[in-house]
């Protein structure tokens, strides 16, 4: 993402938290907005509404939404 439609984003996070350094934002399809960064020396994430009105943590592990979050491989059998 670039131009116009970041510094929106990045300056509503700044708005919130003038410590956090963007590091990277993507966008969601819902047209809201993951924000990557850090803050005090750790990774953080936030997510971010499309109208850039809610931002709320994301957890600090830079974590990512959806997909199989056990790492188990599943199996099946026929007898």
């Amino acid at each position: 993402m670039t131009g116009d439609e970041l510094t929106k984003v990045t300056d509503a996070i700044k708005a919130k938290d003038s410590s956090i350094t963007v590091a990277k934002v993507q966008k969601d399809p819902d047209g809201s907005y993951d924000v990557f960064g850090t803050k005090s020396g750790s990774q953080i994430r936030y997510d971010v509404s499309a109208d850039l009105k809610t931002i709320t943590p994301g957890g600090a592990d830079g974590g990512h939404r959806g997909g199989n979050r056990d790492s188990t491989p599943s199996s099946s059998s026929t007898n």
